[in-house]
């Protein structure tokens, strides 16, 4: 049987741990204007904690709601055809 590529773009990871480096930074928020600091793993923030507290992480949206299957309609007509 020949070998060939396919393209795989969904794949399941085994649960592992993992250490992210958290660095703290000391800025002026953008919107209140005040000293602050912050710790963060990502870019340089621009507001403070109380201006932009962090969220919760987002849900994957990897499978979208199933849509409900069209239920058959029963239409009533006036016309007998049974004779």
């Amino acid at each position: 049987m020949p070998s060939k590529l396919i393209d795989v773009r969904e794949y399941t990871v085994k649960a592992h741990k993992r250490t992210i480096h958290t660095r703290t930074f000391n800025f002026v928020c953008k919107q209140c204007e005040k000293m602050t600091s912050r710790e963060t793993y990502g870019p340089r923030p621009l507001y403070c904690e109380t201006c932009r507290p962090p969220q919760a992480p987002k849900k994957s949206a990897a499978a979208p709601p199933k849509k409900a299957k069209p239920r058959a309609k029963v239409y009533q007509s006036g016309v007998d055809f049974q004779k």
